[in-house]
């Protein structure tokens, strides 16, 4: 075969030209191979350019979704992925494999009652009456208080307005004192 009459690599044709001989036969020997590899019966040996091509082939039939397994082999293809899954890899053996018992049945129900006792024991705790919120004592200092930062940060002008850590620090270093303050004076935090 000429450098011109591989496909890959040799000028592209026309549209409406005929297809040459090397390319009708390229193409009756690449229809050959993908009917082999439908079958099952994959060459060991190719070119690199026709195992592309092979590979294309197969997913474009793939995306079909028309492509399925016999029964026999979709039963070892799940008992070998569940086999693998309850021995922790890869090719374990069945020797280690156990059934799913009375009691396992089982579990999803129990999760699923446990489950519904939880919620209607929150949808009991929603319900229940609210509970009033006492006032704090008059007599609590106000740096123990929540209380707005103004007079500790001051008005922010335009050409300090991208120093937001300096004024957070600050805010932060001032409740800090209060409650140490508070903490050290034996008041409840």
């Amino acid at each position: 075969m000429s450098e011109n009459d591989d496909i890959l690599t040799g000028p592209v044709p026309e549209p409406d030209a005929e297809p040459t001989a090397s390319e009708r036969a390229h193409a009756k020997t690449f229809a050959d191979l993908v009917d082999k590899t439908l079958s099952g019966r994959t060459p060991p040996a190719m070119s690199a350019d026709d195992r592309a091509l092979l590979e294309v082939a197969t997913v474009i039939r793939a995306a079909h979704g028309k492509v399925e397994l016999p029964a026999s082999r979709q039963r070892s293809a799940i008992e070998d992925a569940l086999r693998s899954a309850v021995k922790g890899g890869a090719g374990a053996s069945t020797a280690g494999v156990v059934p799913i018992s009375r009691k396992r049945a089982r579990a999803p129900w129990v999760v699923a009652g446990v489950s519904a006792v939880c919620a209607a024991a929150a949808i009991l705790l929603w319900l229940r009456a609210p509970r009033t919120m006492t006032a704090p004592p008059a007599n609590v200092p106000t740096a123990w208080k929540s209380r707005p930062a103004d007079a500790l940060i001051g008005t922010i002008t335009r050409e300090h307005a991208g120093e937001a850590s300096t004024r957070i620090d600050t805010i932060f270093a001032d409740r800090m004192d209060g409650y140490r303050d508070r903490r050290l004076t034996g008041g409840k935090p």
